[in-house]
This record gives C-alpha cells, structure tokens and sequence, in this order.
C-alpha cells in the first residue's frame, strides 16, 4: 500500500466518522425537539385552570358595616394570596359587595 492509498484510506475514514457523527446528532436534536414538544403538548393539556374565585374589590370604607375582625380576615386572605407580607400589606379602603 503506497503513501496516497493510506491518505485517501485516511480522508475516506475521516469524512466517515465525521459523517456518522453529524447523523446522530440530527437524530439527537430530532428527539429532543420531538419530546419538548410532547412535553408541552401534555402539561397545557392537564393543567389545572386557574380559578379568579379570590378577587377582593378594594374601593372604600363603608362606615359601621365591616368590623375589625373581617378587615383582619381579609387582609389575611389577600396576603396569603398575592404572597404579600402583612407587613407591607396596607389597605385604604374597603368596600362591601
């Protein structure tokens, strides 16, 4: 076997190699965009609707109909909900529905 069969032998391998390579890695991208989007598909179909059941109008005070306790309560209740710690919780009015 002369120099330039070992060369070309060399190059036939080479581009081989590289060619598998890039095939299995089209194959890779393939499955993993396949799967995001199998993933996706499933968790926007099972997800769980949000419910807008906990709004509180927040407008004014209507004098002598919500007690301390109530205020308390909902203040509560709006700070478990929006995250929002007591401490920087303040309202300025409330309104009865």
């Amino acid at each position: 076997m002369t120099i330039a069969d070992k060369l070309l032998l060399g190059i036939d391998t080479t581009i081989s190699g590289m060619g598998i390579v890039f095939i299995v890695l089209i194959v890779l991208w393939a499955v993993i965009v396949a799967q995001s989007k199998l993933i996706s598909f499933f968790t926007e179909r099972f997800k769980k609707p949000e419910k807008n059941d906990n709004l509180v109008s927040v407008d004014k005070v209507v004098a002598g109909t919500i007690d301390d306790e109530t205020r308390a309560i909902i203040m509560a209740v709006v700070s478990h909900y929006e995250g929002i710690p007591l401490s920087r919780l303040e309202f300025k009015s409330i309104k009865a529905l």
